[in-house]
C-alpha cells in the first residue's frame, strides 16, 4: 500500500513538471515542492497559485515572474521604497553603546563575501548564491555586547516581520548583512538595500529589510514562529 502510494505521488509530480512548469536551473525543488504544488492543483489553476501565495507567506501577492523565477520573492510585508543612501540601521538592546549606523557608518565597515545555497522550508533551493555585505559581528565590536546577550532579535523594515537568531549563529563566519546580491546591489523584493543571511538556517530565519538588532537575553516569537514554525531552522540533512 505504502509503495502504491509512493508511486502515485511520484507520478503526479512528473505530471505536474510534464505540464509545462518552467524552473530555472538555477532553482531545485525537492519532493516536498511537487507534493503541495500537487495537492493545490487538485483545486484548479487559481486554487494553485492562492495556495501558493498563502504557503509562501507572501500577502501581498506578487507576479508569477517572481513566485517562479530564478530566485523566487516571498514577503508578508510591501517592500519599501527607501533609497539605499538613506537607510539606517539600529544596533540596541542589551550593549553597552546603542549605535544607528547610517550610509556613509556602513560604507566604512569590512566587506565580507560569501557564496551559499540558499534554501526555503516550502522546499526550494537556490545553489551558490553570492552575497556581499557586512558582517554582523563587525556591528557588535562597536556596540559591546553584555554578558547577558544570547540572542539577536532582527526586525524589519514596517515592524510586521522579526525573527530571533542565537548570536551563536549571528558570529557564524557565513553570516552576512547582504547588500549586494551576485555583485549587483540587492534588489528591494529580495530583501535591499539589507538583508540578513544565515546560510545554515532555512530562508524564513534570513529577515528581509532590516533596520534595527536587539540583542537580548532569550529568543523571541518572530513571524512565523508565531504561527506555528520552529524557533531554529536547521537545514534538513
Amino acid at each position: 500500500m505504502d509503495e502504491e502510494l509512493q508511486r502515485s505521488e511520484e507520478e503526479r509530480g512528473e505530471e505536474i513538471s510534464d505540464a509545462g512548469l518552467e524552473r530555472p536551473s538555477s532553482v531545485r525543488y525537492n519532493r516536498k515542492w511537487f507534493l503541495v504544488l500537487g495537492g493545490a492543483a487538485v483545486a484548479g489553476v487559481i486554487g494553485v497559485f492562492a495556495g501558493l501565495k498563502k504557503l509562501a507567506g507572501s500577502e501581498q501577492g506578487g507576479p508569477l515572474t517572481d513566485m517562479f523565477g530564478p530566485f523566487p520573492v516571498r514577503s508578508v510585508e510591501d517592500v519599501p521604497d527607501v533609497p539605499a543612501a538613506e537607510w539606517v540601521i539600529t544596533v540596541d538592546g542589551l550593549v553597552d553603546q546603542p549605535l544607528e549606523i547610517d550610509h556613509t557608518a556602513w560604507s566604512s565597515l569590512q566587506r565580507l563575501d560569501e557564496t551559499v545555497d540558499f534554501h526555503c522550508v516550502e522546499g526550494w533551493s537556490v545553489d551558490d548564491v553570492r552575497w556581499g555585505g557586512v558582517a554582523p559581528a563587525k556591528l557588535f565590536e562597536q556596540a559591546g555586547l553584555k554578558p547577558e546577550g544570547k540572542f539577536a532579535v532582527f526586525h524589519a523594515y514596517g515592524g510586521t516581520y522579526l525573527s530571533s537568531v542565537s548570536l551563536d549563529l549571528v558570529n557564524s563566519p557565513q553570516t552576512v548583512l547582504a547588500d549586494t546580491l551576485n555583485g549587483e546591489p540587492l534588489p528591494a523584493k529580495h530583501g535591499g538595500p539589507v538583508r540578513l543571511v544565515v546560510p545554515d538556517q532555512l530562508g524564513y530565519k534570513s529577515v528581509k529589510w532590516v533596520e534595527r538588532i536587539e540583542i537580548t537575553d532569550a529568543a523571541r516569537a518572530g513571524y512565523w514562529e508565531e504561527r506555528g514554525y520552529p524557533e531554529a531552522a536547521p537545514i534538513p540533512g
